[in-house]
């Protein structure tokens, strides 16, 4: 028998309208529609990136190296100038963790900026998460193209699956699911980290959907665990906290109006969404663990987010660009979406989910163009680090799943009566009408020259020609309903209609996103002065005479080398970096060698450049070359060696990644102490071999960054690391004696982490195979009764 509980929850989810065909279908007829829909959701984000799917063409800003350095190039157009993190960033990590993988390596550790970074564990380069895992099976070249698709579909597919959750036709689901993968937050961003969280948006959701309605809650709670598991692993902590913040503005607003309406239980669905969830947070503790240890010795810890959008940028929700060319504010999705989500509102009223994402449409645009908000929150301890417009993503995908509401409405509105028709009728014809005033006043401020829009009136083509088929299918609307009975049905108006504004607004969203990107007929160019580089350096490390600015929009005449960190794909070590979990402890031994202080919009970003001016500068980091711009000296001491493309390359003497020093009565060297260099060699890159003669006791120092999971061993027997210079690197203490210093880079909380994730792996097993027993004994008995 069922308990009162159980008999509430059948009843609410009974009530929930069934997107599961008839039986009587044929298999094929039943499977049909989805799958159309899926590879139209499929096709659209392959579509917008079309120009990449070339073969030999290369996803990513690499014609923005033609503007520095050694890699510059004269003659060369650069498309998109404000992509610049692709290429100093996520195309290099890509190149990086592809050859480690390749190599039959796990890819933890860079070794080619300052001292080495951790890879894995820096919350941006994701190579633990699905899509990069997917692109590791592909050339190098093409992995980054594959990583950024495989996010749009990813994003595309999870909304259309939300949307057949709620109920939808495959028709409207694949609506949905195209207007927020193409949305300007998705398509616009998929190559930055945060994509790779709020791409799971969708699935995740659809799965806490049916995990409350309860129909196989042991099912689902299973697989909700996977999908956040794979949204920690697509990195990026602000993403996961917004998206976490967003995702229980849902559930609370949901479960209120499931109680209030069908009077549904709210205490079992949140116990198991709650258990569901820490097993989600245990299968990705393996990265949650070790990189939340690197981020709070970071730069970043310090940092803070960027403020939310002003409200002035609202107009960019239905147009690209009209801010200027600043991508971070792109958060178009189209009067199209705009004006079928405020339909869509109308058409579920009824229904609690329509509600919650309505709610959660509030919430994420409060979070993206309010700025008290963005203040308030900022009062949480830690919460200033977050940049909490990243919520424009959320909000792109409930106003998708909303205006999948809408368009549904249009499609069934062939079947309601000729009042539900004018009713329908006037609420689209209204809601045109407001958006297509809205355009009119975006125009007339053109005109007059407010803000930027003067500088881009054909932003607002699109928009006015939408408004324009709106309210013609408003009026066709209108007139349909007035003409036809008043139970009749009403032919396929409304399916007709709905196919226009499908179109146009694909149309739209295809034509704006494929514009964004940059597509290279090269993969890393190269030249004859960076293959001199690479032949003159070898493995050694190389500084700069000339510091590097954030200059992503101009060249600088000072900039020497190849920008960090795109030297990581030419395999040249730069004493740069731009990296947003460097340690502080750079910062403040640069300083303490008589560096320049790094400024504070530069040290929060991860930036780091060290004008290398003298001798004792470059000894201490171990930096064996600088180069120098064209007609300016290296630092005293230095050797000219030759003159690199237009640069000047200088040796330092004396400079190694591993000196030893003699201890003097038990005192620690000085800071610029002169040592003895060492050979190293590394196994891997995660390792260091460093064979040492002593003739009495010594201090080891080694040029290697100071971060937790560095273990040494001394002829196989554990060997105690002490950092030095400010607590930036490490360095050891050897016995006389002839002696092998063996260094490998695993965190003890990567260990720790996995163990946590293998007991939940081996939880969630054991709990599934029990219950299917139960399951089974339970037929078996049912069957001995009858």
């Amino acid at each position: 028998m069922q308990t009162q509980e159980e008999g509430e929850e059948a009843k609410a989810v009974t009530a929930v309208p069934s997107v599961r065909p008839s039986r009587r279908t044929p298999r094929l007829g039943r499977w049909a529609p989805d799958a159309l829909g899926l590879a139209w959701t499929v096709l659209a984000a392959a579509l917008v990136l079309v120009r990449a799917l070339h073969p030999g063409a290369s996803l990513g800003p690499f014609d923005l190296l033609s503007r520095f350095g050694l890699t510059s190039r004269a003659g060369t157009t650069v498309h998109n100038a404000i992509q610049a993190d692709q290429i100093q960033q996520f195309v290099p990590w890509t190149n990086l963790a592809w050859h480690q993988v390749h190599a039959g390596q796990l890819p933890l550790w860079n070794s080619y900026n300052v001292l080495g970074m951790p890879l894995a564990f820096n919350w941006q380069s994701s190579v633990f998460s699905v899509p990069t895992a997917l692109s590791y099976l592909f050339p190098v070249r093409y992995a980054y193209t594959v990583i950024v698709l495989a996010r749009l579909v990813i994003a595309g597919t999870g909304a259309y699956t939300l949307c057949r959750v709620l109920g939808l036709g495959s028709f409207s689901a694949a609506f949905g699911g195209t207007v927020f993968e193409l949305s300007g937050p998705m398509v616009d961003h998929a190559g930055w980290p945060h994509t790779a969280v709020t791409c799971w948006a969708g699935w995740i959701i659809a799965v806490v959907v049916l995990l409350v309605r309860g129909r196989h809650r042991l099912r689902d709670s299973v697989l909700l665990a996977v999908l956040v598991a794979a949204a920690v692993y697509g990195g990026h902590p602000e993403s996961l906290v917004v998206l976490g913040v967003s995702l229980f503005v849902f559930v609370v607003v949901w479960l209120a109006g499931r109680a209030r309406v069908d009077r549904a239980p709210t205490v079992r669905p949140l116990a198991w969404l709650l258990v569901a969830g820490v097993c989600g947070l245990g299968l990705g503790a393996p990265l949650l663990l070790p990189g939340s240890q690197v981020g709070l010795l970071s730069v970043r810890r310090n940092g803070s987010g960027v403020a939310a959008f002003p409200l002035t940028h609202l107009p960019n929700l239905v147009a690209a660009g009209l801010q200027g060319p600043d991508f971070t504010t792109s958060a178009y999705v189209g009067l199209v979406a705009l004006a079928l989500a405020a339909v869509g509102v109308w058409a579920g009223r009824k229904r609690p989910e329509v509600w919650a994402l309505a709610v959660v449409v509030v919430v994420s645009s409060a979070l993206t163009f309010l700025s008290p908000v963005d203040q308030l929150l900022d009062h949480i301890p830690g919460a200033h680090t977050v940049t909490w417009n990243r919520a424009v993503m959320i909000l792109a995908l409930a106003v998708a799943v909303l205006a999948a509401f809408g368009i549904d409405a249009l499609v069934r509105s062939d079947r309601d009566t000729s009042e539900a028709a004018r009713t329908l009728a006037r609420w689209v014809g209204g809601a045109f009408a407001i958006g297509g005033g809205g355009v009119l006043l975006l125009l007339a401020g053109s005109v007059v020259g407010i803000s930027h829009l003067n500088k881009h009136q054909h932003s607002l083509l699109w928009p006015a020609a939408q408004a324009v088929v709106g309210l013609a299918v408003g009026a066709v609307l209108w007139w349909r309903a007035r003409r036809r009975p008043a139970h009749g049905r009403g032919g396929a108006i409304g399916r007709g209609v709905a196919v226009v504004l499908f179109a146009v607004e694909s149309a739209f969203l295809l034509s704006t996103g494929a514009s964004f990107w940059s597509v290279s007929p090269s993969y890393f160019p190269t030249n004859p002065a960076v293959t001199e580089l690479q032949q003159s350096v070898g493995t050694s490390l190389v500084g700069y005479g000339s510091c590097r600015a954030l200059a992503y929009l101009t060249s600088s005449k000072q900039e020497v080398g190849i920008r960090p960190d795109a030297n990581v794909a030419y395999r040249i070590r730069e004493m740069a970096i731009y990296d947003p979990i460097l340690p502080t402890s750079y910062l403040q031994s640069w300083v303490a060698a008589g560096g320049a202080p790094t400024p504070h919009s530069l040290a929060q970003l991860g930036i780091f450049c060290t004008r290398i001016a003298t001798l004792n500068q470059a000894r201490l980091y171990g930096v064996r070359y600088v180069l120098e711009p064209a007609g300016r000296k290296g630092p005293l001491g230095s050797v000219f060696d030759r003159l690199v493309g237009n640069e000047e390359l200088y040796s330092i003497p004396g400079a190694a990644d591993a000196t030893i020093l003699p201890l003097v009565n038990g005192a620690e060297p000085p800071l610029f102490a002169y040592g003895t260099a060492v050979p190293v060699t590394h196994p891997d890159p995660a390792s260091w071999r460093v064979p040492v003669q002593a003739t009495g006791n010594l201090v080891l120092r080694l040029r290697l960054t100071n971060v937790p999971g560095w273990q040494a061993t001394l002829d196989g027997r554990p060997l105690a690391l002490e950092p030095w210079a400010s607590g930036s690197m490490v360095e050891a203490r050897i016995p006389p004696g002839s002696h092998v210093v063996e260094l490998h880079y695993w965190p003890p909380l990567l260990s720790d982490g996995l163990v946590i994730a293998a007991v939940v792996v081996v939880g969630l097993g054991l709990t599934i195979a029990v219950a299917v027993g139960h399951r089974r004994w339970a037929r078996r008995s049912h069957r001995r009764a009858g």
